[in-house]
Protein backbone atom coordinates (compact mmCIF):
# COMPACT_ATOMS: atom_id res chain seq x y z
CA UNK A 1 0.00 0.00 0.00
CA UNK A 2 1.43 3.23 -0.83
CA UNK A 3 0.22 6.58 1.28
CA UNK A 4 0.22 10.20 -0.08
CA UNK A 5 -0.01 13.59 2.15
CA UNK A 6 -1.55 16.28 -0.16
CA UNK A 7 -2.02 19.68 0.90
CA UNK A 8 -5.34 21.12 0.27
CA UNK A 9 -3.77 24.46 -0.46
CA UNK A 10 -5.10 27.64 0.26
CA UNK A 11 -8.56 26.02 0.76
CA UNK A 12 -10.32 26.46 -2.40
CA UNK A 13 -11.46 23.31 -4.48
CA UNK A 14 -10.30 24.19 -7.44
CA UNK A 15 -6.57 25.48 -6.52
CA UNK A 16 -5.81 21.95 -5.78
CA UNK A 17 -2.34 20.74 -8.17
CA UNK A 18 -3.35 18.99 -10.87
CA UNK A 19 -0.98 15.55 -9.29
CA UNK A 20 -2.96 16.10 -6.29
CA UNK A 21 -6.18 15.82 -7.77
CA UNK A 22 -4.89 12.73 -9.80
CA UNK A 23 -3.70 11.14 -6.75
CA UNK A 24 -7.24 11.25 -4.97
CA UNK A 25 -8.69 10.37 -7.97
CA UNK A 26 -7.35 6.69 -7.30
CA UNK A 27 -7.34 6.35 -3.74
CA UNK A 28 -9.91 3.63 -2.77
CA UNK A 29 -9.76 4.97 1.11
CA UNK A 30 -9.53 8.98 1.47
CA UNK A 31 -8.58 10.20 4.93
CA UNK A 32 -9.30 13.97 5.38
CA UNK A 33 -9.60 16.87 8.38
CA UNK A 34 -13.05 17.78 7.87
CA UNK A 35 -12.43 20.61 10.34
CA UNK A 36 -9.93 21.94 7.41
CA UNK A 37 -10.37 20.53 4.44
CA UNK A 38 -13.33 21.93 2.09
CA UNK A 39 -16.38 18.88 0.85
CA UNK A 40 -15.44 20.36 -2.87
CA UNK A 41 -11.89 18.53 -2.56
CA UNK A 42 -14.18 14.93 -1.97
CA UNK A 43 -15.53 15.51 -5.15
CA UNK A 44 -12.19 14.12 -6.86
CA UNK A 45 -12.49 10.89 -4.77
CA UNK A 46 -13.54 7.55 -6.56
CA UNK A 47 -17.14 7.17 -6.06
CA UNK A 48 -16.45 3.93 -4.54
CA UNK A 49 -13.83 5.52 -1.91
CA UNK A 50 -14.52 5.36 1.86
CA UNK A 51 -14.55 8.38 3.55
CA UNK A 52 -12.93 8.96 6.61
CA UNK A 53 -13.16 12.31 8.30
CA UNK A 54 -10.07 12.75 11.02
CA UNK A 55 -11.34 15.51 12.78
CA UNK A 56 -12.40 14.18 15.84
CA UNK A 57 -10.14 11.40 15.66
CA UNK A 58 -6.81 10.48 17.85
CA UNK A 59 -3.23 10.15 16.17
CA UNK A 60 -3.39 6.15 16.62
CA UNK A 61 -6.64 6.17 15.55
CA UNK A 62 -5.60 7.96 12.11
CA UNK A 63 -2.35 5.45 12.04
CA UNK A 64 -4.30 2.39 12.41
CA UNK A 65 -6.28 3.18 9.46
CA UNK A 66 -3.23 3.56 7.15
CA UNK A 67 -0.98 0.89 9.45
Amino acid sequence: MTVHFIGAGPGAADLITVRGRDLIGRCPVCLYAGSIVSPELLKYCPPDARFIDTAPMSLDEIEAEYL
